[in-house]
């Protein structure tokens, strides 16, 4: 009976010890891996939705700049691609904002009759009378309703009055656009030949534009925490470089477009 005792003790501390390390090892890994997996998701949601971002902003501008010029009937002349009349407080709508300063374009056209309302509206849904022209304006600025979020904002204006058609309420197109830079391709009179690519402030007639190179630096939209703070700097079609020193990595989205509309009829 004293021999059955004995060899029925319970575990000594040495290996309660040791059993407890081993535990906090076991359960600090797996608490390692669930943070690095969540990280990870983080990281590729932030990534994803930034691209996304990129994307989308050009197909928008790609489609809305291919309008640019264009009237219903073909025997009239075209309109001036982009607007050069007053918006936003600017002597000049379509304008280079200069350096790293956002740009701003404003496309000129007849809108089409939309098929499913029977009316024509500008890119914010201002009604436009019949045979009369629009001046769809694309920049950048802060969104004061979701949360100062830096977005691709487009406004519809009436080029006769230089206002902005009612209701005047800007569209915000899409989020996390934080520069809109353009250079416009130039070329000779009467041909659709791009002889190179300059500002705005350096197109003397815009009738001779034949196309448009448009770039846009574009983040997730809310600031990140899950990446490193460092310097990261950025270079949008030339415009001289510009750096940020956070956690949030940006990224470069450029693309042309040849007008449709323009070099037909001089």
């Amino acid at each position: 009976m004293i021999r059955s005792a004995r060899q029925q003790q319970g575990f000594s501390l040495i290996e309660m010890m040791l059993a407890f390390v081993i535990g906090l090892i076991v359960a600090g890994s797996a608490l390692q891996l669930m943070l690095s997996n969540s990280r990870s998701a983080s990281v590729n949601e932030f990534m994803a939705t930034a691209q996304e971002n990129g994307r989308h902003s050009l197909y928008v501008m790609s489609r809305e700049l291919r309008r640019a010029g264009y009237r219903t009937d073909a025997q009239t002349l075209p309109a001036e691609p982009f607007y050069t009349g007053k918006c936003q407080g600017a002597a000049v709508c379509t304008q280079d904002g200069g350096g790293t300063v956002s740009d701003r374009v404003a496309i000129q056209y007849e809108p089409q009759v939309d098929p499913n309302t029977g009316d024509r509206r500008d890119c914010a849904g201002g009604l436009v009378p019949d045979g009369a022209l629009t001046a769809d304006v694309y920049y950048v600025a802060v969104d004061a309703a979701n949360n100062d979020i830096s977005t691709l904002f487009c406004i519809g204006y009436d080029p006769v009055s230089e206002t902005a058609r009612a209701p005047g309420n800007p569209l915000a197109l899409v989020q996390g656009v934080e520069r809109l830079q353009a250079v416009y391709g130039v070329g000779p009179a009467g041909t659709t030949i791009i002889d190179k690519y300059v500002t705005a402030s350096a197109v003397s007639n815009w009738q001779e534009v034949r196309g448009i190179r448009v770039g846009v630096l574009v983040s997730a939209g809310d600031s990140s925490r899950v990446f490193d703070q460092r310097i990261r700097t950025y270079n949008l079609l030339n415009s001289g470089s510009e750096s940020f020193n956070d956690q949030t990595p940006r990224y470069v989205y450029s693309t042309a477009v040849r007008l449709n509309n323009t070099g037909l009829i001089l």
